[in-house]
């Protein structure tokens, strides 16, 4: 059955995201871009902690709906915040190419750094501490990002 749950624990976040994405930009006019960001980054800090408590194939592909809902809503709101923040200045890709350059550079130092914590004090202290991670990072978004969509568009 391994074949089986490897095959579902990755088809389950991309079917999610599939689904989700047409309606996050939606969402975002309805809510603001904030609250969004910080119930996707709040999704990847509950997801770390649930891997952390179980071992069951089953339920860690439930799990990975979790992992669907944060790609949506990260994703989408990345490129809209990006916009909103860029509007009329020209640097669009510019900051898009060094969002992604970081994005990038930290997932490779995360993985480097998770698995280190993980071969040295084990699985769940490595899932922990990601959470712990991620909770600072959703602190730091609500602390230093404004909320970014406008008021008014320009036609």
């Amino acid at each position: 059955m391994s074949p089986l749950y490897m095959a579902a624990m990755l088809a389950v976040p991309q079917v999610v995201v599939a689904v989700l994405a047409p309606w996050i930009g939606y969402w975002s006019e309805l809510r603001g871009r904030k609250c969004l960001l910080l119930a996707g980054f709040g999704c990847a800090a509950l997801r770390a902690m649930l891997f952390a408590a179980t071992a069951s194939p089953p339920v860690m592909v439930g799990i990975q709906i979790l992992d669907g809902i944060t790609g949506a809503i990260v994703t989408v709101l990345t490129l809209l915040v990006i916009t909103d923040l860029t509007s009329g200045t020209g640097r669009f890709n510019l900051a898009q190419g060094l969002f992604g350059a970081l994005t990038g550079a930290c997932a490779a130092l995360s993985a480097g750094v998770f698995g280190f914590v993980a071969y040295r004090f084990g699985d769940v202290a490595a899932l922990l501490s990601m959470a712990v991670g991620i909770a600072g990072g959703t602190a730091l978004l609500y602390a230093a990002l404004p909320e970014t969509k406008p008021d008014k568009y320009d036609s």
